[in-house]
């Protein structure tokens, strides 16, 4: 192994300069296999096909199976509109992933998103990150795909709503334990119920063609839904906003791959390659599926669907066969969960090393070489908060959308920042090596930062309460900051403008 730096930048452990004038910085190269030379240091352990089926395994999730398809041909009733809003979401989110890659392969460090926003902007946009992460974004999302995989086990097995959520918690719990023990246990569950769901979307996308059941008659306009707005109307510019919106949720997830960076080994090869890959397979089987669904049931029973898949396999094969979709979706959101409950725990080990956080949560356990503390309070808090919303809410449904809209709205403003970040550090740090460099920059990364921003003012108009519930947990992280956790920061030498720079390893 050697470490290669490039003209003005020496990667190491100390602050990254601002020249000029350059200066000298110790450098520590990082053990491939092993965390025995640094206790805060975990081991690259995951390869191409473990980083393209993290990036398949956050992605496919609940969101191709639930409400949000029904909810984009309620707002649209327009089908060659329908499959172009799939297929647009998944080109800006591609964009998005373009952008990353460049990112991760330049500053391939456990964090991810919260690495990058710290080497851009800052620690305390950095910390933000972290902090929303942790309060909605990462939890919400745990919270959100374990009470999903209880509602398609309800289909199976019918329960009780406290009986769901005793599941759903067990769900969280269990895959806790999975990934505190070993990274490469929580890595191969997550490369087998990556290739089920993708296996699972490939039989919805094929079984109705072979088995006779498609018809071209179902793809057209519905008298009972509102009828197609005119083309860039107010109306249809709204329709268009609330679609969007509804995609975002089943194509989130493309950024999971950067709080593994520091464990994928060839970084600076396997993690564009993952990302590229990952969501190729993505963008192909979510527009099959939407196809396929739509040619087998009508536009109305699309619309009003809570458990599309179930019921295109209940026309298919009966009640039998709508059970074993409920099981397909099962595995896809559990494939979820572990996706997140893997990828999580990075950013808090990230923050606790810059001294954001207690250090005892940048601990790399001595026997399974996992973040293991912070993988434990990461379950709590997700625990928590499904209490909560189940308590709230008495309904695992409504406890779903209302984690879901959360995670989304929080999650916009933090993804646009990140991919900001590629053109921030162009200027910032010009000589950094890139070992991938953007494709189609500067106009893809401008694609989603123009689109997201679009999609947040349409939710500001329609959910203001929801983005002023946003806003405010922001606003408390930064009154945290300034009182705390500068102080913590200052004392590991990160808050004072210049952010530790992570290790490059070829």
């Amino acid at each position: 192994m050697e470490t290669r730096a490039a003209t003005g930048y020496h990667p190491g452990t100390d602050a990254l300069p601002l020249p000029p004038p350059p200066r000298e910085l110790r450098v520590t190269n990082f053990a491939p296999d092993s965390p025995d030379t640094d206790p805060t240091q975990l081991p690259r352990v995951l390869g191409l096909f473990d980083a393209t089926m993290v990036v398949v395994g956050s992605i496919i999730g609940s969101g191709i199976f639930v409400g949000k398809v029904g909810s984009v041909a309620k707002a649209l009733n327009d089908f060659p509109l329908i499959v172009g809003i799939w297929v647009a979401v998944g080109i800006i989110t591609l964009c998005g992933a373009l952008a990353l890659a460049e990112l991760c392969a330049m500053l391939p460090k456990a964090g991810g998103p919260y690495v990058y926003l710290r080497e851009a902007y800052g620690p305390l946009t950095a910390f933000l990150w972290g902090w929303t992460e942790f309060w909605v974004v990462r939890t919400g999302s745990l919270g959100a795909l374990a009470c999903a995989s209880a509602i398609y086990l309800n289909q199976v097995i019918p329960m009780s709503v406290t009986a769901q959520e005793i599941v759903a918690i067990a769900i969280v719990l269990g895959l806790s334990a999975i990934n505190y023990v070993s990274t490469t246990q929580g890595a191969w569950v997550q490369n087998v119920t990556a290739v089920c769901k993708v296996g699972f979307l490939a039989a919805i996308i094929l079984l109705p063609f072979l088995l006779g059941h498609v018809d071209s008659a179902n793809l057209a306009t519905s008298a009972e839904l509102t009828p197609p707005a005119s083309p860039l109307s107010g109306a249809w510019l709204m329709a268009v906003g609330a679609a969007m919106m509804a995609v975002l949720w089943p194509y989130d997830g493309w950024i999971n791959i950067g709080p593994v960076a520091e464990e994928i080994q060839e970084p600076q090869r396997n993690l564009p390659r993952g990302l590229a890959l990952g969501m190729a397979i993505v963008i192909v089987v979510y527009v099959g599926a939407n196809i396929s669904y739509h040619l087998t049931l009508s536009m109305d029973e699309v619309a009003i669907s809570e458990a599309i898949a179930s019921d295109v396999f209940r026309k298919l094969f009966g009640e039998t066969g709508a059970k074993i979709a409920a099981l397909g979706v099962m595995v896809s959101t559990f494939g979820a969960v572990n996706s997140n409950m893997l990828t999580g725990p990075r950013i808090y080990f990230a923050m606790a090393r810059d001294g954001l956080l207690p250090r005892t949560l940048c601990q790399v356990h001595e026997a399974y070489s996992t973040p293991a503390n912070a993988i434990v309070i990461q379950a709590i808090w997700t625990v928590i908060l499904m209490v909560a919303f189940y308590g709230w809410t008495n309904s695992p449904r409504d406890t779903f959308d209302g984690l879901t809209d959360s995670v989304i709205l929080a999650g916009l403003i933090f993804y646009s920042l990140t991919v900001a970040a590629v053109y921030v550090l162009r200027k910032k740090l010009p000589h950094l090596e890139r070992p991938y460099r953007t494709w189609g920059y500067p106009f893809t990364p401008a694609l989603l930062l123009v689109a997201y921003a679009g999609i947040f003012l349409s939710t500001l108009l329609s959910d203001f309460k929801l983005t002023l519930a946003v806003l405010v947990l922001i606003g408390l992280g930064i009154a945290y900051y300034y009182k705390w956790g500068r102080k913590l920061a200052l004392q590991s030498g990160v808050a004072g403008g210049e952010p530790t720079a992570p290790n490059t390893q070829r």
